[in-house]
């Protein structure tokens, strides 16, 4: 074999030291992990609702992040071509393939009974033998640290062995699955009308979860966590072992063990990247320290010549990780000094929002196209930048260039100097959320906001109210007639309807306030700010007139009218929940009153 001792100490992702207050954080997380599990055992094969997205969105996400840490592990064996580092590589891609061939032949999520043909008993073997990866590639990486610690392959001979280990690993998945498919006669049954076997709990489950506690046992005895990698990987395999563990307690499909056994099987793909993006961040801070160290100390050149010539080594490997790493991310990441000129980004940005962002650009310039619950990014940044904001996580959104509105998670960090505080950049981070807020905060059919989003405004549109002379104003509307139009041309065109009564609305508003379906034919109309009396007036009347006004909607004759209540904040209610109250009453009293009018609430208060 092609190997040399190695006369440099080359740091890698598992080698890089941890401080005890990163140690005690990743030990309360696997503590937490635990503890769910534990408090699960009692329960596990309680029924929940079923939630069909959840295994394919769990499992989704497993693979690329399992797949994104197998790619860096490959890309740092190349570098510093360490034998026990390919292992890990080996280990996390074999984990990754298992678990797509798991879900590709589960039953329910590609097909009612799995592709390939799979029967009742492939999803469980392919579950089975996906676990016996991560404690086995372990005790291996385990075994060669420590016979090949010193030993560096040759550049060569690394680029050989990893597309040797890629390919055995991808050969490997493939005979297993053709075994479990194919061989279904010959092994064991570990599912039988819906309940495991003995052969799965004390043949196959039971083993797993040993193999894995003495190999957590061992490794932390001789890791002791010292690295945040090396006590991620501990938090890793933990999660693996209680996601079995939780399952043999009866954790069949859509109970209490099953979702916590996949919350498990999260956390184990998770716990690594996680660990490895802090090393990166880690690196990037004793980079610009290095830097700083050399710019200043051109008077001390000769005696860091040497310091510097290895300094230089280890940035040119670890930046080349770093840009690998950030290059697959599925977030847009931006490293920026501390006056918020961007040192690096990538390209992620630009298939976000359809624009690079280059070096050097101000990242608050970039982003003023986002907007925020509170004003512009733009201006949540500046405020960040010159300290009259603390760190924030913030949904933001933007309008693209298809006229569709997506939604975003930013995030910042400081990047500060761990021995004196000393600030040396920030890290913002963008995540597309534009599915979940869609799920969590928009209807369906209309594509307002739903009840929760328009409750979380008013609250922020009452505390905001608090700091200004801007009062807040409730518009409750129902639709007059709209029964009638279901009775006369079913519920589609009912749909119909609201769709067209929701683009009214919007239409009506515009930027001045948030429209919202509130339930059935009712809908909600909150003005952050009313300004006068007759503003509050005339959107009133505009609404009605327009509705009134609407005629046909898919070539069918239809006609309905609007009955607005209107409550004022804090006139009418000082509580969220009172003033849609109030509304509401005064927009009964709108229909009382003839419909196709408004109502104001305290009318009504003066009337009694």
């Amino acid at each position: 074999m092609n190997v040399q001792a190695s006369k440099l100490t080359i740091h890698n992702l598992l080698t890089m030291p941890g401080s005890r207050s990163q140690r005690r954080f990743t030990f309360i997380f696997g503590a937490i992990v635990c503890l769910i599990s534990l408090l699960s055992l009692p329960i596990a094969s309680s029924k929940l609702p079923e939630f069909q997205a959840y295994q394919p969105a769990i499992f989704s996400t497993v693979i690329c992040f399992e797949l994104i840490t197998a790619y860096v592990l490959f890309s740092q064996f190349l570098i510093n071509r360490a034998p026990a580092v390919l292992v890990l590589g080996t280990g996390y891609l074999y984990s990754a393939g298992m678990s797509l061939m798991y879900m590709l032949v589960f039953p329910g999520i590609f097909s009612p009974t799995g592709l390939f043909h799979a029967s009742s008993q492939t999803a469980p073997w392919m579950y089975i033998l996906g676990h016996f990866g991560l404690p086995l590639a372990l005790f291996l990486y385990m075994w060669l640290d420590h016979a090949y610690k010193a030993v560096e392959l040759s550049a060569q001979r690394a680029r050989q062995l990893v597309v040797l280990g890629i390919s055995g690993t991808l050969f490997l998945i493939g005979l297993l699955t053709a075994v479990c498919l194919y061989g279904e006669s010959l092994l064991p049954v570990l599912l039988s009308q819906g309940r495991l076997t003995p052969w799965f709990i004390y043949g196959f489950g039971l083993p797993i979860v040993l193999i894995s506690l003495a190999a957590l046992v061992v490794f932390y005895k001789i890791s002791r966590g010292s690295t945040v990698t090396s006590a991620w990987l501990c938090v890793a395999l933990l999660a693996s072992m209680l996601d079995v563990a939780v399952v043999m307690c009866g954790g069949g499909r859509y109970s209490v063990g099953w979702y916590v056994a996949k919350l498990n099987t999260f956390v184990c793909a998770n716990a690594v990247l996680s660990g490895m993006i802090y090393e990166f961040n880690k690196m990037y801070v004793e980079m610009s320290k290095l830097y700083r160290k050399v710019s200043e100390s051109e008077s001390n050149y000769k005696e860091l010549l040497g310091e510097s010539q290895l300094a230089e080594r280890k940035i040119a490997e670890q930046k080349e990780i770093i840009e690998r790493m950030l290059a697959s991310s599925r977030e847009a990441i931006v490293m920026c000094d501390s006056e918020g000129n961007v040192i690096f980004a990538n390209r992620r940005f630009e298939r976000l929002f359809e624009k690079p962002l280059l070096r050097g650009e101000k990242l608050a310039v970039y982003c003023s196209c986002l907007k925020a619950a509170q004003g512009s990014l733009s201006e949540m940044i500046e405020g960040y930048l010159q300290g009259r904001m603390k760190p924030f996580r913030e949904r933001v959104s933007m309008v693209n260039s298809k006229e569709k509105t997506k939604y975003y998670e930013c995030y910042v960090s400081p990047i500060a100097n761990e021995t004196d505080g000393t600030l040396l950049g920030h890290l913002f981070g963008f995540h597309d959320r534009t599915d979940e807020v869609r799920m969590v905060y928009y209807d369906e059919l209309t594509g307002l906001p739903n009840r929760r989003y328009l409750g979380e405004r008013l609250m922020e549109a009452m505390q905001q109210a608090k700091e200004s002379k801007m009062l807040p104003v409730i518009y409750f509307m129902d639709l007059d007639g709209f029964k009638k139009v279901n009775d006369t041309y079913g519920h589609e065109m009912g749909d119909r309807l609201l769709q067209e009564v929701a683009g009214i609305l919007q239409g009506c508003v515009g930027n001045r306030g948030i429209c919202a379906r509130w339930a059935g034919d009712e809908f909600i109309v909150l003005l952050n700010r009313l300004e006068t009396e007759e503003q509050l007036e005339q959107i009133a009347q505009t609404i009605i007139q327009t509705i009134n006004e609407l005629d046909t909607v898919d070539g069918k004759e239809i006609h309905v009218t609007a009955s607005i209540g209107v409550a004022i904040y804090p006139i009418d209610g000082t509580i969220g929940k009172t003033l849609l109250q109030h509304a509401d009453q005064a927009m009964y009293e709108a229909k009382m009153r003839g419909k196709n009018n408004y109502c104001l609430y305290a009318a009504i208060s003066e009337a009694q």
